[in-house]
């Protein structure tokens, strides 16, 4: 009981214009890094975010300024997303809000991505992520754009884009 009373007291200050109260914090970290490992010990993801807050009602995590990294099973670079705000859901999928980046660099291919959208969520355990918002997609010389995708993040990157699908390749 009484930690839950601490954790109110000492709880990060809100900004003017925050988000309203979301219920009774049970806890929070500042500065947190947690790293998921797969079967063989390798880190498979890394979550990273100055402020992570916990509420007690519904059981749910409020991340401010979230970077979720996936890291391939090969030599590729890893995956990096990052957003305005995130919240961690019950069943571990993160549901990231505002302004959404996803990026990788340079393969061995030489080819790097970097998606642009908003409200997004990511599902850890099947490295998968999907919007229903408009996203922009570039990888030189293409740019794709279109309404909604699902991303299959991983050595073989697989985008379906779900609508108004554009797309325009540069002949060099």
């Amino acid at each position: 009981m009484s930690s839950t009373w601490y954790a109110q007291r000492i709880k990060p200050k809100e900004e003017a214009g925050a988000a309203p109260d979301h219920g009774t914090v049970d806890y929070f970290s500042l500065n947190i890094r947690r790293t998921s490992l797969d079967e063989s010990g390798r880190a498979k993801n890394l979550l990273v975010a100055p402020v992570l807050t916990h509420y007690i009602e519904d059981n749910h995590t409020e991340l401010t300024s979230p970077v979720y990294t996936v890291f391939s099973k090969e030599e590729n670079p890893p995956w990096v997303i990052s957003s305005e705000h995130g919240t961690i859901k019950q069943d571990g999928t993160i549901a990231l809000e505002g302004a959404v980046l996803i990026q990788r660099d340079a393969d061995r291919n030489g080819r790097s991505v970097r998606l642009t959208t908003s409200n997004a969520t990511i599902d850890p355990n099947r490295d998968y992520a999907e919007t229903s918002e408009h996203i922009e997609v570039v990888s030189a010389p293409d740019l794709l754009t279109g309404d909604g995708a699902q991303v299959h993040f991983g050595d073989q990157l697989k985008i379906t884009i779900l609508s108004n699908v554009r797309r325009k390749h540069d002949v060099r």
